[in-house]
């Protein structure tokens, strides 16, 4: 695969992710029906059937992650490499919990935005900030930001095991085996690890194979994988088999990548390129519209559906407006705020 037809799909496959995370994102049934039952058929739909039906998008950034942080990597790269994810994610990363903070800080002391920002009378505090700035606490979809962080710091620990081929599988079904015995690591998640593992060991020693031109071999091998990881997550779902779910979001992440067709994927468009700046902003958009949509016509189911299913288009158009602005009239800002990108 060329390089420029790598990047267009690594670029299509961010994109994606990132408009199911904003799906994700958009329920509001208990929104515009204060009180509904955990079993009704919106509260089933938005909350159980559609996440259960995306639920690859996280796994699949971590899994790129990893890979693009592997990719042609060595021990002399380290450095160069955590001085642009400096740059690219931690100070971003502060800056966005930063804005969040304050953002909820002011609205909730603003007559007629307590309601819709659901936090009134917010007082700032040492520990409050804390939480905030370096926990996320305001910003709950930088969860998975926080996990790069710890991930990519780790690095050096990482590739000792990943550099060879029978050390990297060992580690890898170390990891598996912990996951199966339900050990929990302090502050990292434990599938993000196997996610983020598996991807770069495939980017070490396995990259020749990922990057090679579609064809039907490659579709094929995606679908016996893909079928392989539904038969093991079914686990997941009938016993609550934790290591099921994990192994079919790994399973179906590869597959997706090898059963897409670089040659039939359209050309990027200009707000395919901000999918940082949409992840890192959508949610505001997201619950102010699905808040001030239930204050304005409560109870209207037809107004709650039409939000849920249009929400990525609506809050990638936001966003994406937003991107522009802050392009044109405030580009240093702009550039902090995306990474560099």
């Amino acid at each position: 695969m060329e390089e420029r037809k790598f990047r267009a799909k690594i670029t299509w496959f961010n994109f994606i992710c990132c408009v199911l995370v904003i799906w994700n994102h958009s329920g509001n049934a208990e929104l515009f029906f204060p009180g509904i039952a955990a079993d009704d058929p919106l509260m089933h739909f938005e909350y159980r059937i559609v996440p259960e039906i995306i639920r690859v998008n996280i796994p699949c950034f971590i899994m790129l992650s990893g890979y693009l942080f592997y990719r042609d990597f060595s021990w002399d790269k380290l450095m160069g490499k955590w001085k642009r994810r400096v740059r690219s994610l931690l100070i971003p990363y502060l800056l966005w919990n930063t804005l969040y903070y304050a953002g909820y800080l002011l609205t909730s002391h603003v007559d007629g935005l307590q309601g819709i920002v659901n936090k009134p009378g917010l007082s700032l505090t040492f520990e409050g900030a804390f939480n905030a700035i370096v926990r996320f606490a305001f910003n709950p979809v930088f969860w998975f930001m926080y996990q790069l962080l710890i991930l990519v710091a780790l690095a050096p620990v990482l590739y000792f095991f990943l550099q060879r081929v029978w050390s990297g599988i060992i580690f890898l079904a170390v990891l598996l085996y912990a996951l199966f015995m339900g050990v929990a690591l302090p502050e990292l998640n434990l599938d993000a690890l196997i996610y983020y593992s598996a991807a770069a060991f495939i980017a070490v020693h396995l990259k020749e194979s990922a990057e090679a031109p579609w064809s039907r071999r490659r579709v094929l091998f995606g679908i016996v994988l893909l079928a392989a990881g539904i038969f093991v997550g079914r686990r997941y779902y009938t016993e609550y088999f934790v290591p099921g779910i994990v192994l079919y979001q790994l399973a179906a992440s590869i597959s997706v990548w090898l059963m897409v067709n670089e040659e039939r994927l359209g050309r990027i468009r200009p707000f395919m390129t901000c999918t940082f700046f949409i992840y890192a902003f959508h949610f505001i958009p997201v619950r102010f519209i699905n808040k001030a949509a239930a204050i304005l016509f409560p109870g209207q189911k037809a107004v709650a559906v039409l939000l849920f299913f249009f929400m990525p288009v609506i809050a990638v158009s936001v966003c994406f407006q937003a991107a522009r602005f802050l392009r044109r009239f405030l580009p240093e800002v702009w550039m902090v705020l995306n990474g560099g990108r």
